[in-house]
């Protein structure tokens, strides 16, 4: 009995103890773990100011070397000696690429001097003219005659539509004219050749004094083609239409005429040709004065087999043409 209350009394002086010393070890070793959590922060605050001072001072301890603060002060009065360091080292290509200049349209010389062309104004196209012509048998004086056309309509797609109005008389302006109709379409373009048709209809409205002009229904076919394809100056158009019509293509009592002309560019500005008007034979010249600017002048010799009743005449015309759709 005495050696277990012996036992007894010394577990119950034991166990406190125990407790109490477990206590002591886990507490400490917590607030050691803060404590070293903390000391390592600190150490590495310190660190990092200790390497800011050391760098500073490192800095500070090469001969004419200013601080960094300073430095950074100065950076912007540094601007035009970094600017000229990159001048310094540019490098000039090896290849400099021209950018090609935007090339003007140029204009050719007219090709058809006796008979009308297939070819015609399209949509957006406008021109006028204005020619004289010598007195010739019916007239004793020179006279001449303004001309205005306009174009609908597309020969590429379905047919263009050619419109024009002729004051007959520059010396008695106004006081009679004529309107023309032509309706066109490209048949055919296939490499360096294209032909086209058209059916046209002269004077089929008239006002005025003067003698009444004959109305002329007529159709027509032209085929232009390039000579030279490959010169680079000149690729030599050529024009050939043949056709035939009533009215001013025809001569004496004959119901129709047969008329045809050729023409061709012998110049990038000069176009001549010839053809038989129905009536008489024609020959002209047409030139073109600046080749970006499409003002074209024609002088051509109007009935020199002196077959019509105003018999032969000089004929001087100067037209101009243009396109007013925005490009």
């Amino acid at each position: 009995m005495k050696i277990k209350n012996i036992i007894h009394l010394g577990l119950l002086l034991t166990l406190p103890s125990l407790l109490f010393s477990t206590a002591i070890s886990v507490n400490p070793a917590s607030a050691a773990d803060d404590i070293v959590a903390a000391n390592q922060k600190s150490e590495l605050i310190t660190h990092k100011v200790a390497t800011a001072a050391e760098l500073e001072q490192k800095v500070e301890s090469i001969p004419g070397q200013k601080p960094v603060q300073v430095i950074a002060q100065n950076a912007d009065n540094d601007t035009d000696e970094v600017n000229k360091i990159r001048q310094e080292l540019l490098v000039e290509p090896l290849l400099k690429v021209k950018r090609p200049k935007q090339s003007q349209p140029t204009y050719s010389p007219g090709l058809s001097f006796a008979a009308p062309s297939a070819f015609g104004a399209n949509m957006g196209d406008a021109f006028i003219g204005t020619s004289a012509a010598t007195a010739g048998k019916e007239r004793t004086q020179i006279d001449g005659s303004i001309s205005v056309g306009v174009g609908l309509g597309d020969s590429q797609k379905l047919a263009g539509v050619e419109l024009v109005f002729n004051n007959g008389s520059i010396r008695d302006f106004g006081s009679n004219g004529t309107f023309d109709l032509k309706a066109h379409r490209i048949f055919s373009a296939k490499g360096n050749n294209q032909i086209a048709v058209a059916g046209g209809w002269r004077a089929f409205a008239q006002y005025g004094n003067e003698a009444i002009r004959p109305s002329s229904v007529y159709g027509v076919v032209t085929n232009y083609s390039l000579l030279k394809p490959n010169d680079p100056v000149n690729k030599m158009p050529v024009s050939f239409s043949v056709g035939a019509g009533g009215g001013d293509f025809r001569q004496g009592d004959a119901s129709t005429g047969v008329f045809a002309g050729v023409g061709v560019q012998v110049h990038p500005q000069v176009g001549v040709g010839l053809g038989w008007s129905g009536v008489g034979l024609n020959v002209g010249a047409s030139f073109v004065p600046v080749p970006t600017l499409p003002l074209t002048i024609t002088a051509q010799g109007a009935d020199l087999t002196d077959n019509s009743p105003g018999g032969p005449v000089f004929v001087l015309s100067i037209g101009y043409g243009f396109n007013f759709l925005p490009k």
